[in-house]
């Protein structure tokens, strides 16, 4: 038996990950602005359709630098948004884009099942894939340069109950795998809220996601307070799903 071969691609996926972390970069902020702009539009797309044309609510979670708002709230001026970020600099970015729209409320927060500090590492390469999962980060950390940052976690049933939040059309929430957690903190104000938001959450395959059995544990509860089932069959690797509250319609 050759032992050669597996050393001889180890040591040349290490070389290929030194590479990387000296000399490769990331992109510029007009290059992920306008990456940014392309990856959302889908998004966005499916959200319209579920607001209303005056009055509309909305949670944006992993809200980056404020993109998929602003591309909603062009075609629903008077939007009320509350935005979710834990990145710094993404928050500062976003706090900057809405400086002068008081109906959009920007907070330096993860949000979650707990109320805690934690840590999000950032890929260099790709300023929308922080994870706030180690295990995710350690999976991928072979061949991706991660920094790490301190940032605080809320429970957004907390937050809305703090802040009078008693209704929203939307929940968009993107988080690189830590959406059930971020479901899972709003089912009290899901609970509460009449009628129920749709709600646009991205999920991970189960030979990606590290907890499969917790996510699928979180969409029963959906199912149970009235969300309609979806199909997870042929779902690809990452795939954002819409979920809607049964007998729920799309305003006029």
């Amino acid at each position: 038996m050759d032992t050669r071969e597996p050393l001889i691609a180890r040591l040349v996926a290490r070389a290929r990950l030194l590479r990387y972390k000296w000399f490769a970069r990331g992109p510029t902020e007009a290059e992920w602005e306008a990456r940014l702009r392309r990856v959302v539009a889908e998004s966005v797309e499916a959200t319209l359709p579920w607001l209303p044309k005056s009055g509309a609510r909305l949670v944006d979670v992993g809200a980056n630098s404020g993109v998929y708002t602003e591309l909603v709230r062009a075609a629903r001026p008077d939007l009320e948004a509350w935005l979710f970020e834990p990145v710094a600099a993404h928050h500062a970015a976003c706090a900057a884009r809405f400086a002068d729209a008081p109906s959009v409320h920007v907070e330096h927060l993860a949000l979650g099942d707990v109320d805690a500090p934690m840590t999000i590492w950032k890929p260099k390469h790709n300023p929308g894939g922080n994870l706030l999962t180690e295990e995710l980060m350690r999976r991928r950390e072979t061949r991706m340069d991660f920094r790490s940052e301190d940032v605080r976690c809320r429970v957004f049933d907390d937050y809305a109950k703090e802040h009078a939040i008693d209704r929203v059309d939307f929940v968009k929430s993107d988080t690189e795998g830590f959406d059930y957690r971020v479901l899972r903190g709003m089912f009290g104000f899901l609970a509460r809220c009449e009628p129920k938001p749709v709600i646009l959450a991205e999920l991970l395959a189960p030979h990606i996601h590290h907890d499969w059995n917790a996510q699928l544990a979180v969409l029963e509860r959906l199912y149970a307070l009235g969300y309609a089932r979806v199909d997870l069959s042929k779902m690809q690797d990452v795939q954002d799903f819409l979920f809607v509250p049964v007998g729920r319609r799309r305003p006029e």
